[in-house]
């Protein structure tokens, strides 16, 4: 998929991107955090133009990229993942 038309997508709605459109979107964004879910590979945060986005990977191997308002909503978003994947760790 263009680039262009998955960050107008960003605007609306997840996206699901393969890896090489995740590839081409790290290179053209700053990565502001980045963590391990211990279960699904690396969450980050990412910013890319005037946007704030969140990018994670399922259990299954599938990337998804969502827009966030800030900053702050991001990083409260990565933390409440991490909390799910940490409860999947205690059973």
């Amino acid at each position: 998929m263009e680039l262009d038309a998955i960050i107008r997508r960003l605007d609306d709605e997840v996206v699901e991107v393969s890896r090489d459109d995740l590839a081409a979107l790290l290179d053209l964004s700053v990565v502001a955090s980045e963590s391990s879910t211990g279960i699904a590979g690396r969450i980050r945060t990412l910013r890319l133009r005037d946007r704030v986005l969140v990018q994670e990977r399922t259990p299954k191997g599938q990337h998804y990229v969502r827009r966030l308002a800030s900053e702050e909503l991001a990083r409260r978003f990565v933390q409440s993942r991490l909390d799910a994947y940490e409860r999947m760790w205690d059973g």
